[in-house]
């Protein structure tokens, strides 16, 4: 099988995920998120709807062919790209062991916003990140005040958060919403383990 996270990240709409033409995730909130659903190897179309709509109804974000490879961990999100369309991404995960005392840190830019850094405790971390893009990095256990600026700011336009980082864990971030309906953080934690 293949393991699939979900994370609904397009503000201001409750959804419906239909998998091959049946709901698969019904009554989907914007910020949530699904961890850990395993998925034979293999193709599928998704599509998702509004709330209360069935699958053969209009789409709000569709994607035919989606492949998920065997023993691969995936995340797909609906977010908005930075001039606010909805699109629908699909991000492979390092899901191998750690060192002790450390974990494993994923940022992903999936806010309708221009390119951003990202800061952790008062020092950037990523410096331009656009819209769409992804970086990981090993970081020492602990506590985490972590917020995202625009290129070259220190002031906060997304966050602060405080994330408890504990060994042997991979974390997923995700910065999402509109300038209209706010910003916020989604987080996806995997527990991968140390070696």
């Amino acid at each position: 099988d293949a393991s699939l996270n979900v994370v609904h990240g397009i503000p201001g709409v409750d959804v419906e995920v239909c998998v091959n033409g049946a709901v698969a995730i019904p009554g989907f909130n914007p910020g949530e998120v699904v961890t850990g659903v395993p998925l034979q190897a293999r193709t599928y179309d998704v599509k998702i709807v509004a709330a209360g709509n069935t699958c053969d109804d209009e789409a709000i974000l569709e994607a035919d062919g989606v492949e998920l490879a065997r023993d691969k961990n995936y995340t797909a999100i609906a977010y908005l790209t930075a001039d606010g369309s909805p699109t629908l991404g699909l991000f492979k995960n390092n899901v191998k062991a750690l060192r002790s005392d450390t974990a494993r840190l994923t940022v992903r830019h999936t806010a309708a916003a221009p390119a951003v850094d990202v800061w952790a405790n008062g020092a950037v971390l990523l410096e331009d990140v656009p819209n769409g893009a992804s970086a990981t990095m090993k970081v020492p256990t602990g506590v985490y005040a972590a917020w995202v600026s625009l290129p070259g700011d220190y002031a906060p336009v997304i966050g602060p958060a405080v994330l408890d980082l504990q060994e042997g864990t991979a974390y997923q971030v995700y910065a999402w919403g509109n300038g209209t309906s706010g910003y916020d953080f989604a987080v996806v934690a995997l527990q991968v383990g140390t070696k």
